[in-house]
């Protein structure tokens, strides 16, 4: 009995153990076959004769979680709304103020989480990662040092340092006109002041007093980001900014009053004077909203995005880079000012036809200041090039880019952002123009068109991975902002001229990548009339549930 109990035992134990083994083995396969299905295949694969597939172990599996570029955005502007700038509100010169400016609102991170602060700034360091990726040359490093400047006003090296250490999108670590000070001979120092104007009388005095006589100024507008023609001069043009080395006009032209005149006579003469410079990007833009809704004919205006590349790839040799397409201010202001620029989208697309308060302010002052820093920092740098070329010609003179006082760049007009998408019936009309000369390369843009480049390079700016073209989101606004019929649209975009279902195959593209705000009616007339309502309800279903086209 000992003995048979004992075999049983033994019996047992056997099975227990080929079980064990059983199921070991069987892990193993799954193990093996989980990894062959989810790892990529390796680069390279070599034949051994003693270890049968050698991989190269350079090679190395894709990063597979799923990359939402929109939440990244929206996280870093969430964690951009702690940005605020009250502790240097006394900037603000209040006796230029008419009437006073009161009741400012900051923004402030009381709507964060209590404990969300170390989340938060991490996100914003990821963010912050993938846009410099996205902008900023894999080459190109930021500097840890104070910028050069050749203005009196320059960046005071204690509150540079003190952003480079703050934490990456806190209120602390942005550029801004408040990080400069002039030392006058008595060792006090001076703040860059700002005028905030609210009717025409006090933008006139402001202009006398302090820009008449100035030979170079930053320049720069604001207007309501889904204002169209139809709207008007205060929703186009909304704010302007003027700034020299001490000072910023703010002119809050959609606070003016409608008896009086939109501007002065002063800003008028600045703006048409070619002997005075005005500096910033996609200026031809800002420049076509002012002839168009305000009748003044600017000169003397500089594209920074220009002087940028030329500065840029000048000395690397880099002479094919060196062209005339738009760079983000932001690009620009990091690379050679040191410190990111603010571009919350939540103040940027905020209502500008209301009182500002202090973080539009701040906003729009720095943008206007930032060029004109950036412009003597740009020209410092370019008179060090050797040989020095000349600074590049005013943008409205339509001139080549010279690298120097005998070379030019053969370089057209270039479109306002690098990365332009020909469809293949764009392709194949360039084929067959390139024997004619088209009357379209002969001449300076249509206004209309000029004014629609501008608000594609902002909106590129802003959303840096958006999947719409260039063409399609240019003529959506061409269609949306200015009210004008695809046809037109064609006839003025290329000559001769596209045809009008490649046109409305742009707007709807850009509709329905973007969400984009329409007006249904004319969406409705205009583009969907176009097409059976199945194709609308299988191509374009947001679109087509824009207008209410039921199956």
């Amino acid at each position: 009995m000992t003995s048979l109990g004992s075999s049983e035992v033994a019996a047992n134990a056997v099975r227990s153990s080929s079980k064990a083994l059983r199921a070991s083995f069987a892990l193993r396969s799954w193990v093996i076959r989980t990894s062959r299905m989810t790892a990529t295949p390796p680069k390279y694969q070599l034949w051994h004769p003693t270890r049968g597939i050698s991989f190269s172990p350079a090679a190395r599996s894709p990063n597979l979680a799923p990359q939402d570029g929109r939440a990244l955005n929206e996280a870093a502007v969430t964690v951009n709304k702690a940005h605020t700038v009250a502790s240097h509100a006394d900037d603000l010169d209040t006796a230029s103020l008419d009437p006073k400016l009161e009741g400012l609102s900051l923004s402030t991170s009381k709507d964060a989480p209590p404990n969300s602060s170390d989340s938060s700034s991490e996100a914003a360091k990821t963010v912050d990662e993938n846009a410099a990726k996205q902008e900023t040359p894999l080459e190109t490093k930021v500097s840890d040092k104070p910028p050069v400047s050749a203005l009196p006003f320059k960046m005071v090296d204690d509150l540079f340092y003190a952003a480079k250490h703050v934490s990456a999108g806190s209120a602390g670590s942005f550029w801004s006109y408040t990080k400069y000070r002039e030392t006058a001979q008595d060792g006090t120092e001076q703040k860059v002041k700002v005028h905030y104007c609210r009717s025409q009388h006090t933008m006139e005095k402001v202009c006398q007093q302090y820009f008449v006589g100035e030979p170079v100024l930053g320049f720069d507008l604001e207007w309501v980001a889904d204002s169209m023609k139809r709207h008007g001069v205060k929703k186009n043009v909304s704010l302007i900014q003027l700034a020299s080395p001490s000072r910023i006009g703010l002119f809050h032209v959609a606070l003016f009053t409608d008896k009086d005149d939109m501007v002065g006579p002063s800003f008028k003469a600045i703006m048409e004077d070619s002997n005075v410079t005005k500096v910033g990007v996609a200026i031809k833009g800002d420049a076509t909203r002012l002839r168009n809704y305000l009748g003044i004919d600017s000169k003397g205006l500089l594209e920074l995005s220009h002087l940028y590349k030329l500065v840029t790839h000048s000395p690397r040799g880099q002479y094919r880079e060196i062209n005339k397409r738009l760079v983000p201010l932001a690009t620009q202001v990091e690379q050679y000012l040191h410190l990111p620029l603010f571009k919350g989208q939540d103040v940027r697309s905020s209502d500008w036809t209301k009182p500002l308060n202090m973080d539009q302010v701040t906003y729009s002052a720095s943008d206007a200041y930032a060029g004109l820093q950036l412009y003597a920092t740009l020209e410092y740098h370019r008179r060090q090039l050797d040989p020095s070329p000349p600074t590049p010609h005013h943008a409205e003179l339509n001139l080549p880019i010279r690298l120097a006082h005998d070379l030019e760049l053969a370089s057209n007009d270039d479109p306002v952002v690098d990365a332009v998408e020909v469809t293949e019936l764009e392709a194949t009309a360039a084929v067959k123009s390139r024997s004619t000369t088209s009357k379209s390369s002969q001449g300076p843009k249509d206004s209309r068109v000029e004014i629609a480049e501008d608000r594609v390079a902002c909106y590129r700016a802003a959303h840096p991975t958006t999947r719409v073209s260039v063409p399609q989101l240019r003529a959506y606004y061409m269609w949306h902002d200015q009210g004008l019929k695809p046809e037109t649209i064609a006839r003025l975009l290329r000559d001769p001229p596209l045809k009008t279902n490649t046109v409305i195959g742009y707007i709807l593209a850009a509709i329905q990548l973007e969400k984009l705000p329409v007006d249904s009616e004319r969406l409705r007339q205009e583009i969907a009339s176009t097409m059976p309502d199945s194709t609308l309800r299988s191509r374009w279903p947001f679109v087509a549930a824009a207008i209410s086209v039921s199956s």
